[in-house]
């Protein structure tokens, strides 16, 4: 099995409405001097990797953080797409939890949902796809920020779906998404000719241990609000 791609989902860091519990949904809150911080020391741990690829939500924080990560990799364009968003939260946003649930301004989660994997397919399985079939023995790598319920939402639903492999003690270990975490995804080739496959697997998930020293949330309040 050769590894032709790793695909690097990072969510952006911390903000001031992180902090203060406010729900930010697609309102366009900005780093905090921590985040900023975060995202420096994410980049610190990825500089040795060469990125091929780079997409960003275009929300400013997490923008941002790719921004600041790819200060390592000045020759990387960085894409913004606006399905890579955080849910809307619609009348909700800027304000605190406990709220309504059924809040009818609020993007269903079937929505996000649907954005999020959308772009999955139109970016990342062709471009995957081609490099299984014209291998040249070099993995690929592929940097990703988003929002933290975006990411929990996709890499949940694509695990429970069997697009992706992953193990139940790799999601025990980080039930959470926390600021500048890091997930990544290994794309192998099984097999060859008529028989070949691609294998995707979850080898880190919501992993935080690159933010020695910081202290890092472990809530969402954009989540939190509506459990409440």
């Amino acid at each position: 099995m050769t590894v032709i791609t790793r695909l690097y989902v990072i969510r952006h860091g911390e903000t001031e409405w992180n902090r203060a519990r406010i729900i930010q949904g697609q309102a366009d809150s900005q780093l905090n001097d921590l985040g900023e911080s975060q995202a420096a020391m994410t980049g610190e741990a990825l500089k040795a990797i060469h990125f091929d690829k780079a997409f960003t939500s275009d929300l400013s924080r997490a923008s941002k953080t790719a921004e600041i990560i790819l200060q390592h990799h000045p020759e990387v364009i960085l894409a913004k797409d606006q399905a890579l968003r955080e849910r809307f939260m619609g009348k909700l946003q800027g304000t605190k939890g406990p709220a309504n649930p059924n809040e009818p301004s609020l993007e269903p989660k079937e929505a996000m949902l649907e954005r999020s994997v959308g772009w999955y397919n139109r970016e990342i399985v062709p471009y995957i796809s081609s490099l299984a079939e014209n291998p040249d023995g070099r993995c690929r790598n592929i940097l990703v920020t988003s929002h933290g319920w975006l990411i929990s939402s996709f890499f949940k639903f694509m695990i429970t779906t069997g697009v992706l492999e992953c193990t139940e003690d790799l999601l025990e270990a980080s039930p959470k998404i926390p600021n500048a975490s890091l997930s990544v995804v290994e794309y192998r080739t099984i097999g060859s000719g008529s028989e070949q496959r691609i294998g995707s697997t979850v080898v880190q998930y919501g992993d935080a241990s690159h933010l020695t020293g910081t202290q890092i949330l472990l809530d969402n309040a954009d989540i939190d609000a509506l459990k409440s």
